[in-house]
């Protein structure tokens, strides 16, 4: 099992989070950096309509399958994520 962890600058445009599974699942924790505006997650086509709303400061756990992936979008450029990955 590895850990790897980083941020992830996220903007109006859906942008990959670091959470690609290749062959095993993965447990990737997800945490929203920005102390007032929230970020929304999920597939490549979210939007702040459709996503997965990360209050200020909030986190969220998942467990991806492999080829699974997870996308975050904001209402301004510049908002950050942070997250761990670990691959099981």
């Amino acid at each position: 099992m590895s850990l790897t962890s980083g941020v992830v600058s996220v903007g109006t445009a859906a942008t990959l989070i670091d959470g690609t599974a290749s062959s095993n699942p993965i447990h990737l924790h997800i945490h929203n950096n920005d102390n007032t505006d929230a970020v929304y997650i999920g597939g490549s086509d979210v939007t702040t309509a459709n996503g997965l709303k990360l209050i200020k400061l909030d986190s969220v756990d998942l467990i991806l399958r492999p080829g699974n992936t997870v996308y975050a979008i904001s209402t301004k450029n510049g908002h950050t994520v942070s997250f761990i990955k670990q691959d099981y």
